[in-house]
């Protein structure tokens, strides 16, 4: 339909009050920092019909994710349903308004199947919903059977039998920029004036094979112009764009000319470019990106997550200032998905003292597109790496820390437990724990620590004693932390240092805890999480399979609500998530899965939950970074708890 109006058409309709809303994820495979973030909004759905558009929200959310191209691209998507109850049910018409949530109007600009929405209430819509996520594929789905629909920032359509091929001709305006390619004489004579000149992607004031925007689709034996009816048989045909002379489109008969007919080569290559645009093929990156450091006998291990295309990820090639050191081959990584070369150890003593690039490379090699001249398709991660003029410590420490998150009232110190390992030849000496924040800036919390004994976790000793770690040996202890004004789940790391070792470094949910504080008493969960196999890894199989986690938590806090959430961590790795609260006695869950789950919970109430992951995408081994988190919120998203677990994926 014609997106520059819709876009034109912020605010058509009065103002109007929209009940409580929901977001509810209906397909997701990782981080929305890394996915095509696509949300199914309801209009003219009231509360009692929200049900009506639960079914429709799915059979649109199939209908795109199992078509070209989307279907080889369904692992970069997650879906979400916005359920936001109207006043009304139905959609407006000139002169007889209906009061919805998003204020949709069926004839706007006196076009009879031209579908609008309040722009801004959309807008406001999914800021309250969640401001943090961007939202790429925005539909408004109106409750009405007539036939509509509309492209420009939100696509919107209705329940008619054809909303579905209507829905992916939108899209094709709003996500993918492209033109119509359907000819209205009543249009194209006020085109000048509204729209300027036709764009260069499936529609060209160009008339010759060379001038053309998709010259490299058109076969040497195909005639410009073309005349053809032929399917999918690119070349240079008359009319488009709402005119039938002075615009060529590339095809004869695509979907953004005519309902129920495939996208053809040059559209879906759009759509390919923008995918890779939006969604890059690297998901993750460990260490992160940026500056590392390490010494000259020293290795750093190197690693990214691929994305998938149709279960085989896309393969790495790895460069040293630009020299290619690691190509792909064809073994394969052993951790799934086909993934083939994700991993590479640089090694200090191969390079001399100095600073070097470490660049991963992965592209998609796709036969859908020919013409990439902005290198979409090519995605690059990059590391800056000092290598310094010293050897490794003999004392070589590591550090956790238990529970992941405490909540407490401001003035009263939250405590935890530490454990530091050393892994060198020699005893750490001269040691002391410092408090700091993620830049490696000290905490401003006030802070102490105390040692326990190992078997007992009793405090023995004074409080901030100097101390030495045996070689392979660890110590204990129990810390606090006291911020003196409220704090919102500020995270915060006991360090050790010795005179003869590093800093343990840092690791998010490894030797780090959430520390939240207010005036008044919140629930303070402690919890823990138990999986499978290895202690604190969560194996995840390769095929689709969904491993398990259990949790169980208690409330020392106060009574309230919280939610129940997956935080996929700062390795954004790849995984859906699903959870249930379970019966302590026989581990079965009390409801249905969901991405989420919301409890009251008493104070010293013990509840245990099942957290089910799935991969889709290969997740190497390294706990120090990819990780996947499960915190309990207030409805502030305040953290009141948590806990975590290593995740990485196994053939």
């Amino acid at each position: 339909m014609i997106r520059a109006l819709l876009a034109a058409g912020a605010a058509l309709i009065g103002a109007a009050s929209a009940s409580a809303q929901t977001l509810v994820p209906i397909h997701l495979t990782g981080d929305p920092d890394t996915r095509i973030n696509y949300v199914i909004m309801a209009d003219g759905f009231t509360a009692g019909e929200m049900d009506a558009f639960r079914t429709a929200a799915a059979g649109f959310r199939d209908f795109l994710l199992g078509g070209a191209p989307y279907i080889r691209y369904a692992d970069h998507f997650n879906v979400y349903r916005l359920e936001i109850a109207s006043n009304q049910s139905g959609v407006s018409r000139p002169g007889n308004p209906v009061d919805t949530a998003l204020g949709s109007e069926l004839g706007c600009f006196n076009i009879d199947r031209l579908l609008c929405a309040d722009n801004a209430r959309a807008n406001a819509a999914l800021q309250a919903a969640d401001p943090t996520i961007n939202f790429h594929i925005r539909l408004i789905v109106v409750n009405t059977q007539d036939y509509g629909g509309g492209g420009g920032f939100y696509a919107t359509t209705t329940l008619n039998q054809f909303a579905p091929s209507v829905f992916q001709h939108e899209i094709g305006h709003s996500f993918a920029n492209l033109n119509d390619e359907y000819e209205d004489a009543s249009i194209c004579a006020r085109q000048p004036g509204l729209y300027g000149p036709p764009g260069e992607i499936n529609a060209t004031a160009q008339s010759t094979r060379e001038a053309s925007p998709w010259a490299v689709w058109i076969d040497a034996a195909t005639p410009v112009p073309t005349t053809g009816t032929a399917d999918a048989l690119p070349g240079m045909y008359q009319g488009g764009h709402y005119c039938s002379t002075g615009v060529w489109r590339p095809t004869h008969n695509s979907l953004m000319r005519s309902l129920n007919r495939p996208m053809e080569q040059i559209n879906t290559e759009q759509f390919v470019r923008v995918f890779n645009r939006t969604a890059p093929g690297i998901d993750g990156a460990n260490p992160a990106t940026g500056t590392v450091s390490m010494t000259r006998n020293g290795r750093i291990r190197f690693s990214v997550i691929p994305k998938t295309i149709d279960d085989q990820a896309y393969a790495v090639t790895w460069r040293v200032d630009g020299n290619v050191v690691q190509a792909p081959g064809g073994a394969g990584d052993g951790i799934g998905f086909a993934a083939n070369g994700s991993r590479y150890t640089f090694h200090g003593v191969n390079f001399a003292p100095g600073t070097y690039q470490v660049t991963a490379t992965v592209r998609d090699v796709t036969e859908l597109v020919r013409n990439d001249p902005d290198s979409d398709l090519t995605h690059e991660t990059s590391w800056t790496v000092t290598v310094e003029d010293r050897d490794t410590p003999p004392a070589v420490l590591s550090g956790a820390v238990l529970p992941f998150a405490r909540s407490v009232t401001t003035g009263t110190a939250a405590t935890a437990f530490a454990t530091f390992v050393n892994s060198g030849s020699v005893e750490a000496s001269n040691c002391t724990i410092s408090l700091q924040q993620s830049n490696g800036a000290a905490s401003p919390a006030t802070f102490g620590y105390q040692a326990t004994n190992p078997a007992t976790n009793v405090p023995v000793g004074g409080m901030n004693p100097v101390f030495a770690i045996p070689a392979g040996g660890l110590a204990t202890f129990v810390f606090s932390v006291d911020f003196a004004a409220a704090t919102n789940s500020a995270e915060v790391f006991a360090v050790a240092d010795c005179e003869n070792a590093d800093p343990a470094p840092r690791g998010s949910g490894v030797n780090s805890m959430i520390v939240s504080s207010s005036a008044a008493a919140q629930p303070d969960i402690v919890s823990i999480a138990a999986t499978l196999t290895t202690p604190g890894v969560a194996d995840m199989p390769s095929n689709g399979a969904r491993t398990v986690v259990a949790l169980s938590a208690v409330n020392i806090g106060a009574a309230g609500d919280v939610t129940l959430r997956a935080d996929l961590g700062a390795g954004n790795v790849p995984v859906e998530v699903e959870m249930c609260e379970t019966d302590p006695a026989t581990s079965t869950c009390l409801g249905p899965r969901a991405p989420f789950v919301t409890v009251n919970f008493a104070q010293n109430q013990t509840r245990t939950f099942a957290v089910f992951l799935r991969a889709h995408g290969p997740v190497q081994f390294a706990p120090e970074r990819y990780r996947t988190f499960f915190v309990f919120e207030d409805a502030g998203r305040v953290r009141r708890g948590g806990t975590n677990v290593a995740v990485r994926t196994v053939q």
